[in-house]
């Protein structure tokens, strides 16, 4: 379904989140041609270049399978917030309709269908946190649930190295853990709690080698984004942000959650057992907005698009409101019929206006933000087996043209002349 839904929004005209997903693939093919430990050297973590760039190397280093790659990582990878709730004991119905509800919306197809790793991160992450904060990968769970909780931690840990936004999740887990196997006197719990937090150490570690500086990362975030003139106008907006984009692009989730709040305490019978699943998972939910708003005061979060980050903490939140509603449906619909179905129209009608506001706004798709000049360019040199290029930009816009032209080897990069993106930027001269 999810990867239906990608193949219908590219279909419909959408091309690239930003030049970035142009930039991620030239890394990935570059080292399909020369791997090596840290693909960019730069701020991005290595996880989706490992991935991307060892398929590459199998299969071609072409933009098309980029795509094909990206877009079955994210489709397999929205199956396991599915997997992590039935683990924890929601029913096979919630567990569908929480899995739908949280996919089924535009941020999450245009990311899934794109060529970064924002997807399959927000599902390894939600499915980790249900999974592993419920409590049953303690001593009384049984092979089978172990072994999964086992595969979940490692999911988190290739979602710590592929984005920032899983670090505060992986942060609570490991604590959550580490009381659990101390109190259960069980290093079951404690060697996944090492799982979790080995990703944003091993990270950190890796900086301060490679660059004398432990959180380099950070620094280089915050000095790119002062660059390009995006730093936070004051504190109180920055650290709104988030939340006022949480609102703002998932209204339906607003609502859901607020109905499954209420149906929590008036309906559900067995509400210490929801909070046994929900409790650790909403705090690394809560964990990721405050981790995000404090990066954002300090310049330190994402450059541009920045709801894209919110796609775990909606995951999460979605999940949550579809179990709970399918718990109180029952008693909600015998009790009070004509509040439990006005409460089931809100939610629709806040789905549809989420879908309706997305229709203007689709990225990539302005004028400035059109690619099609430089990706039939790169094909073409591709197709010619033009031997070197000599590329200067006008600003980022060359990264289509050398993901299309698939050898990033064999480009050479002058520097930016800083003029107005058209569709005859970049200029190319051939070797």
């Amino acid at each position: 379904m999810h990867a239906l839904g990608c193949a219908l929004v590219l279909a419909l005209g959408f091309d690239h989140v930003s030049d970035d997903d142009f930039a991620r693939v030239t890394i990935a093919q570059s080292f399909a041609h020369s791997p090596k430990l840290d693909p960019s050297g730069t701020s991005w973590l290595p996880f989706p270049f490992w991935a991307l760039g060892s398929v590459m190397s199998l299969a071609g280093r072409s933009l098309a399978v980029a795509r094909g790659v990206s877009i079955v990582l994210a489709s397999l990878a929205s199956t396991l917030p599915y997997v992590a709730m039935r683990t924890t004991g929601a029913t096979r119905r919630a567990a569908l309709l929480a899995t739908a509800f949280a996919m089924l919306s535009p941020w999450s197809l245009w990311l899934g269908a794109a060529t970064v790793p924002e997807s399959f991160t927000a599902s390894f992450t939600a499915a980790a946190a249900i999974a592993l904060g419920c409590g049953k990968s303690d001593a009384g769970a049984d092979d089978a649930r172990r072994l999964a909780c086992i595969g979940f931690a490692i999911a988190l840990l290739c979602a710590c190295l592929s984005r920032y936004e899983p670090w505060p999740v992986a942060a609570v887990l490991a604590i959550v853990l580490a009381i659990r196997a101390a109190r259960a006197r069980d290093v079951r719990p404690a060697v996944l709690a090492a799982i979790v937090a080995a990703g944003p150490l091993a990270w950190i570690a890796w900086n301060a080698h490679a660059h004398g500086d432990a959180f380099h990362f950070f620094a280089r975030v915050a000095r790119f984004k002062r660059a390009l003139g995006e730093g936070s106008p004051s504190a109180a907006s920055a650290l709104l942000l988030y939340p006022r984009l949480f609102v703002m692009r998932r209204p339906d989730v607003v609502v859901a959650l607020a109905c499954a709040f209420v149906a929590g305490h008036v309906f559900v019978p067995l509400r210490a057992d929801v909070r046994r699943r929900w409790s650790v998972a909403l705090a690394c939910a809560a964990a990721q907005i405050a981790f995000l708003a404090y990066g954002n005061a300090h310049d330190g979060a994402p450059a541009h698009h920045a709801e894209r980050a919110l796609l775990g903490v909606v995951f999460l939140t979605a999940a949550f409101a579809a179990d709970v509603l399918d718990l109180a449906a029952a008693r909600a619909i015998a009790r009070a019929r004509g509040a439990a179905f006005a409460a089931a129209g809100v939610v629709v009608l806040a789905w549809l206006a989420t879908i309706a506001s997305a229709r203007g706004a689709v990225p990539g798709n302005s004028p400035a933000e059109d690619r099609a000049a430089q990706l039939q360019a790169g094909a073409a040199l591709a197709k010619e087996r033009v031997e070197h290029i000599d590329v200067t930009p006008c600003a980022y816009e060359h990264f289509a043209l050398i993901a299309a032209y698939g050898a990033p080897e064999r480009a050479s990069v002058n520097p930016r002349a800083g003029a107005e993106i058209t569709s005859s930027c970049p200029a190319v001269e051939r070797r």
